[in-house]
């Protein structure tokens, strides 16, 4: 049985006395409940033992509380003034058993928490002349990794296209040799062909090439500077 449970069957059980009364009584035990968390929650209901049993006190309670009003004012015996001796100290247990934290749930000194605190800025303030040289070296060096990894992009492309101008200017070179040198000019414009067509080859592989690798290499910088702000999962 949970709070929940206890707490329903225990107002069907109280629907037979006053609602201003099985209202107090309903707030009471929320409250007790509340005071001890739900680290004790078996434990109260272990000590109220059942639902039935703090209905029929309240009800008794309640009709001794209306026999004391009607009755006129008589010495107590010895039995009664026992019994009320046991109710009070019930009710003093009850209310430190309710001023008592549960175990875990003591709070912290505000003083140590500040201490932890000022510990935490002393560090860091004396990690900082190494932390900050650190990670300026570190971005330096992540900065000319990619900044030379564009570069090389960037030659190869180049290097694509001067084979392509290359190439072309030797089959005119070799068109304009026709006329004085046949041999001479079909040998540099079959030469020129062929470095047309390697380059052009050349100049589509780089720019696929580029086209792939730069986009992956712009991903993987924003996930590395991701990183460090992401939550890692307990």
């Amino acid at each position: 049985m949970n709070r929940i449970e206890f707490m329903t069957e225990l107002a069907s059980l109280l629907q037979d006395i006053p609602v201003e009364e099985r209202k107090d009584a309903m707030q009471y035990y929320n409250d007790y409940f509340d005071d001890a968390g739900e680290e004790q929650e078996q434990q109260v209901i272990e000590e109220l033992e059942s639902p039935a049993k703090v209905a029929e006190k309240i009800k008794a309670d309640m009709a001794g509380f209306r026999e004391e009003e009607t009755k006129p004012n008589m010495p107590a015996t010895k039995e009664q003034t026992r019994q009320q001796g046991e109710q009070r100290q019930s009710q003093t247990g009850q209310q430190n058993y309710q001023q008592t934290p549960p175990p875990g749930q003591h709070s912290q000194p505000k003083s140590d928490r500040t201490l932890k605190i000022i510990l935490i800025i002393a560090l860091i303030l004396l990690a900082l002349p190494i932390l900050l040289p650190l990670g300026a070296g570190l971005l330096c060096l992540a900065l000319g990794i990619v900044i030379s990894l564009f570069a090389v992009f960037l030659g190869l492309v180049i290097a694509a296209v001067v084979v392509v101008i290359t190439g072309v200017a030797l089959f005119i070179s070799g068109l304009l040799c026709l006329v004085p040198d046949l041999a001479v000019g079909f040998a540099l414009m079959g030469i020129g062909l062929i470095l047309t067509v390697v380059g052009v080859a050349a100049s589509v592989a780089a720019v696929k090439l580029c086209a792939v690798a730069i986009p992956g290499i712009c991903r993987g910088i924003v996930w590395i500077c991701r990183r460090p702000f992401e939550r890692r999962a307990v």
